[in-house]
């Protein structure tokens, strides 16, 4: 377990002064860091990771795209699930865009946000790095973030959605 924390910590460090790492890069990070939460959580939730055969894992997107919001996902969807929860992260690519997609069955923003003290830092700082990164870039990066509901209009989740272009 201390193994996999200080690998986490000397990613952290190393990636402190980039702005872009390759796919594999992210994905490594996240992995090690799912794997950490899941021994916090024991089988509260699985995690999926799908890459299409489109998309070459070299590609460059910014340092924490997928991590941020899978930690989002965790925090506030998922550790609140009795359990069941899982998380799909799905990396596509859309024309010129890579779309990266991380999705919780959790319990839904509008019930999490009554059961967190969380300040929304994260996808604060997110998205002023994506207007940062925009001004430099031909095509921007985008993000959204959806509610998911059943058909009874229940919340089952949420999902987030990046767009990076291929070629930065």
């Amino acid at each position: 377990h201390l193994t996999k924390f200080t690998r986490l910590l000397r990613q952290m460090l190393n990636d402190a002064e980039r702005v872009y790492r390759p796919v594999e890069e992210e994905l490594e990070f996240v992995k090690v860091y799912l794997e950490l939460e899941k021994l916090r959580f024991g089988d509260k939730f699985q995690f999926t990771i799908d890459i299409g055969d489109n998309v070459t894992l070299q590609e460059l997107i910014p340092v924490l795209s997928i991590q941020t919001f899978v930690e989002n996902a965790i925090k506030h969807g998922l550790m609140h699930k009795g359990s069941g929860g899982l998380l799909k992260i799905i990396i596509s690519r859309e024309g010129e865009d890579l779309k990266l997609t991380i999705e919780d069955n959790g319990i839904g923003r509008a019930k999490a946000a009554g059961l967190s003290n969380s300040t929304g830092k994260g996808l604060k700082l997110n998205s002023e790095f994506y207007d940062i990164l925009n001004q430099t870039l031909s095509r921007p990066i985008r993000h959204k973030i959806i509610d998911l509901f059943d058909h009874a209009s229940q919340p089952v989740g949420t999902r987030a959605e990046v767009w990076v272009p291929v070629k930065l």
